[in-house]
């Protein structure tokens, strides 16, 4: 499918979009180039060409993007998982939220497995909850 063919007010409004996250990655990437708001705008940017890809398939998309690096002149950030420190920092935060979800809907009886304390479930245990 051809840009040519697609609603020119939706393609423009696309590549406004990229260029508002492509904007905001560089800023972000220049006040901390390891911090965490520098990876979610990286994860915003590689969701929404992800999101292209997904509609318009590659050409098109393709395109779009093309259009988005001519009118700012910034390079797409590697869409590739993060490495180092941060990618652990998010990592760990990540497994510590769930585990507090998961504990909550248990004290709520609304966890999958069920609300009762049992041994063999420690999370599950009300001297767990203290």
């Amino acid at each position: 499918m051809h840009l040519a063919l697609q609603n020119a007010e939706t393609i423009n409004r696309l590549v406004e979009q990229g260029e508002l996250l492509l904007n905001s990655f560089h800023d972000e990437h220049q006040k901390d180039p390891e911090g965490v708001e520098t990876e979610f705008a990286r994860g915003e940017l590689v969701g929404w060409r992800s999101t292209l890809h997904t509609l318009y398939r590659d050409c098109a998309a393709e395109d779009i993007v093309t259009r988005v690096i001519t009118r700012t002149r910034l390079a797409i950030p590697d869409g590739g998982v993060p490495s180092g420190a941060t990618h652990e920092a998010i990592l760990h935060e990540v497994e510590r939220l769930h585990d507090v979800s998961e504990r909550l809907a248990i004290v709520a009886g609304q966890h999958p497995h069920g609300s009762g304390a049992t041994y063999e479930d420690p999370v599950a245990d009300n001297r767990y909850f203290g």
